[in-house]
């Protein structure tokens, strides 16, 4: 999985994630996560999963996870272009409209 991420000038901090989404990267989109929490000092975290292809059991995980690292912040958090299987397992297992809610 490859991470970009990216601050803009209003406080927003983006992480946009391809690839995979699985056991073999959730430990690093977590570190992404702490690292952009750090370093930003965001108003909100946002996590693209445009280019993102694949998600499983582990990596839904590591986003709700990683939602509730960010609002425990008082950071918003939110996740935005879900697309093919990632969003269908965020369908299937219930947290689509939790993850993506604005």
């Amino acid at each position: 999985m490859k991470i970009t991420h990216c601050l803009d000038g209003q406080g927003v901090s983006r992480l946009a994630l391809s690839g995979e989404l699985d056991m073999a990267s959730a430990d690093a989109f977590h570190a992404q996560v702490q690292q952009a929490l750090a370093s930003d000092r965001p108003n909100q975290l946002i996590i693209d999963l445009a280019a993102l292809t694949f998600c499983d059991s582990t990596g839904i995980r590591a986003l709700v996870d990683a939602r509730a690292a960010v609002l425990a912040c008082q950071v918003a958090f939110r996740v935005v272009n879900p697309r093919g299987v990632p969003r269908r397992v965020m369908r299937v297992t219930g947290v689509l409209d939790v993850l993506t809610a604005v």
